[in-house]
């Protein structure tokens, strides 16, 4: 996931093509391929996190935040294989209409997260009291228990062996070997980069907002954690589009696929843009429920005007994104968001912010500016893909 909590949804392009024709057999290999692929990866990942105690002391923490926060990133890195696995199968299922299990899982792993950090963190039951490493580590044990539950509904499917899911691995990578995942392995780099340059920009903002003050930040900080909420409602639709375009683009009806994408965004920009509406008229309650603060709040609510512009246009790009991702898209989007997110956001929300009166609110609108110009740009890359594919007998 990216800093958002955005997973990358390689597998679910492939699938959703294959399951729109019909190819039940491809979508189940297509899933055996990209658990190979989410293993080696976040593996690879998972022992950078492990080593977090010496990233920490190399960016000059002190020798103590250091070891304390190695604590954690070992607790946490087996965990990130898990969540790998969760997302490659949750997407296996979205992509094959059931998008059931993964939220029942889901449901189940909270559940179980609050019990376990109640156990963990506290030390009650008898069990050590661990603090923030407990923390992790009830993250990683609940991740596991998800990632399994989500293997074992795809694995006792009916017919798992007819469905693909079950068969001979014929090479490490999978079934039909490294050069069968390719498609997977390049929409996969394109969401990894295009979430990079994403999470690059809002972390530059995030950094910004400390150089403004201890309110500012605060402000700043509130104000991100609801734009980001509201932008988990923008990539749920997202998913949704996705699938129905690559299922119509596996079934040869591309003005099927594009009619599906251009409602995934008119959906987006009617549903995310009432909640901006509800966010705007009752900021000032919103940002009581974070703290009890006066001053805060009062810079939060004042924030919020211009944070409900961002919804829209966050929402409508990440589901431009996912439908340009459908259609087997891949190069252009990542220079959009190194454009849109890097090259355009960070110099354009420091300068609002450090050299304007606008402070925060600087860094809020460039944010809004940069959503609209990747909105823009993935909209028309969509409507140029989709013109350019005939229809069957064309």
């Amino acid at each position: 996931h990216d800093a958002r909590g955005k997973p990358d949804a390689e597998d679910e392009p492939v699938v959703s093509q294959a399951e729109g024709r019909g190819d039940r057999l491809e979508s189940g290999r297509a899933w055996r391929r990209a658990m190979v692929w989410a293993a080696v990866t976040s593996a690879i990942g998972a022992v950078v996190v492990y080593r977090g105690e010496w990233f920490l002391g190399a960016l000059g923490q002190t020798p103590e935040l250091a070891a304390a926060g190695g604590r954690v990133a070992e607790a946490l890195a087996p965990g990130l294989i898990a969540q790998v696995f969760f997302a490659v199968c949750a997407f296996y299922l979205e992509s094959t209409r059931r998008p059931i299990p993964g939220l029942i899982v889901m449901l189940g792993a909270n559940l179980a997260n609050v019990a376990l950090n109640w156990l963990l963190i506290w030390g009650n039951w008898g069990l050590p009291e661990m603090g923030a490493a407990g923390a992790a580590l009830a993250s990683t044990i609940v991740r596991w228990g998800a990632a399994a539950a989500m293997v074992a509904v795809i694995l006792t499917q009916a017919n798992p062996r007819a469905v693909g899911v079950i068969g001979p691995a014929e090479t490490f990578w999978g079934p039909g070997g490294w050069r069968a995942g390719w498609t997977m392995r390049k929409l996969g780099l394109s969401a990894g980069l295009s979430n990079g340059f994403e999470t690059v920009g809002f972390a530059a903002m995030s950094l910004a907002a400390g150089y403004l003050g201890a309110l500012a930040l605060d402000a700043y900080s509130i104000s991100h954690n609801i734009v980001s909420t509201v932008f988990m409602v923008g990539l749920g639709l997202a998913v949704a589009t996705g699938v129905r375009v690559g299922n119509e683009v596996g079934r040869g009806r591309p003005a099927e696929a594009a009619f599906a994408g251009w409602c995934g965004f008119g959906a987006a920009a009617v549903l995310i843009g009432g909640l901006a509406l509800l966010v705007f008229l009752f900021r000032g309650s919103i940002a009581a429920v974070y703290t009890n603060d006066a001053d805060v709040i009062a810079r939060v609510s004042a924030l919020l005007v211009f944070s409900v512009l961002i919804f829209m246009p966050d929402s409508m790009q990440v589901v431009m994104g996912q439908a340009v991702r459908a259609l087997g898209d891949a190069w252009l989007a990542i220079g959009i968001y190194a454009v849109s997110f890097t090259v355009l956001l960070v110099p354009l929300g420091l300068f609002l912010a450090l050299e304007t009166p606008l402070a925060e609110k600087g860094l809020v609108i460039a944010v809004a500016a940069v959503c609209v110009l990747a909105t823009v740009l993935m909209a028309w890359r969509f409507a140029v893909l989709t013109a350019r594919r005939p229809g069957p007998g064309a």
